[in-house]
């Protein structure tokens, strides 16, 4: 029954997409360049700083794992990779980034990394700062990967973080819109050791849902956002919106800044009840046929799948490459399929090479943001430099 019931809901999910094509035979030349008419790369884990040598050296020698597939070694590959600060990204021309959140509503809860304290002191005591400014003492959401190990970051604090996006958008008045993803950050790793227990690592509650809200607003006026009421406009649900007409013309989104939750079904579903009686700002991505989806995750790109989606109005998550594995083995298969998927937000933890891996790199020819190949093929007048702003 359970087979023949997934059976089912595959063919449903099939006919919906079909049935609501908004492919290359409904635009032309003519028509307004709208938001899923481009491309854009981004970077994944856009605060990420590589954890210093010394802490894998200490994982490596007590055998660390966790678990049998991220072996020690295995996340020293996956881990050892740095992206520059936000706004030298938004310098570049990269409009998407991500950033991953951890509740710490006292302040504190995760300023004393238990990897750091088992480096020897002689060692430890010539590592740089990794919170010179005493960011993790003061309440408020929290930016890194994990707690007790990958924990270096751009911007240690959500505000910060919005803050050094906010003040970059200020400056360069007009910008294409940016795109901020966000994934909240709820489990525990394993302990080093039984000498060395992680910091817990609290829930997202209802109330910790709505205190994103209140951070994004003490940042963001409301009319620097673009929100899920701002695309329903007067369709019944964004879903019904981007199936019949797209996201907005791009024109219309210049300096605008939206947020994407970036997370698990369980956490889309818990965010969209925390905030139903408020206003939305997050983005929430469910099924194809959920009245709130207006955009889709799909990590592994394939055009098969991707296109149809991208054809009926959704914007695409995808990622060109992961764990490092492409970029040290210059491997640009990844990264061409989510190219031709038609997939617009690309994440890719290399927008520039690493001398250090390879030459490997992830761009539209020097760029980051281009016409989609599904809808504009021949071009819209998007990606010259003078667009990229």
């Amino acid at each position: 029954m359970n087979i023949f019931l997934n059976v089912l809901a595959a063919a449903l999910a099939t006919m919906l997409i079909s049935s609501c094509i908004s492919g290359e035979s409904r635009v032309t030349p003519s028509d307004p360049v709208r938001l899923n008419h481009l491309q854009f790369i981004g970077t994944h884990n856009s605060y990420h700083i590589a954890p210093d040598e010394a802490i894998f050296d200490v994982m490596e020698g007590e055998r660390y794992n966790e678990s049998d597939q991220w072996t020690a070694a295995r996340l020293r590959e996956a881990l050892s990779f740095t992206h520059a600060p936000l706004d030298q990204q938004l310098d570049m021309g990269l409009r998407v980034l991500e950033l991953d959140v951890r509740d710490d509503p006292k302040g504190g809860q995760f300023d004393d990394p238990s990897f750091l304290r088992a480096v020897a002191p002689e060692i430890a005591e010539n590592l740089s700062p990794f919170d010179s400014n005493g960011d993790l003492a003061k309440p408020g959401l929290k930016v890194f990967h994990t707690a007790e190990m990958d924990f270096r970051s751009r911007c240690l604090r959500f505000i910060q973080c919005l803050e050094i996006i906010r003040n970059w958008s200020l400056r360069n008045p007009g910008h294409l819109p940016i795109f901020i993803e966000m994934e909240s950050k709820q489990g525990t790793k394993p302990a080093l050791s039984s000498s060395y227990e992680p910091a817990e690592v609290l829930p997202f509650t209802d109330a910790t849902w709505l205190g994103v809200h209140q951070e994004i607003l003490s940042v963001f006026e409301r009319n620097s956002l673009f929100l899920p009421r701002d695309l329903r406009g007067d369709f019944t649900s964004v879903n019904e919106a981007v199936r019949h007409e797209g996201w907005p013309p791009v024109e219309d989104m210049r300096g605008k800044i939206i947020f994407l939750l970036l997370d698990d079904p369980a956490k889309q579903d818990a965010y969209a009840a925390a905030v139903e009686s408020s206003e939305p700002i997050l983005f929430v991505t469910r099924t194809v046929a959920d009245p709130q989806t207006a955009w889709l995750m799909r990590p592994k790109p394939d055009r098969q799948t991707i296109r149809p989606l991208v054809e009926a109005g959704f914007l695409v998550y995808t990622r060109a490459d992961a764990h490092t594995r492409e970029a040290r083995d210059m491997d640009y298969a990844r990264a061409d399929e989510a190219f031709a998927s038609g997939a617009q937000l690309i994440a890719t933890d290399y927008p520039v090479a690493d001398p250090d891996i390879s030459e490997y790199a992830v761009s539209f020819g020097g760029r980051y943001v281009r016409c989609n190949v599904i809808f504009r093929n021949g071009g819209c007048g998007y990606g010259a430099q003078s667009e990229m702003k």
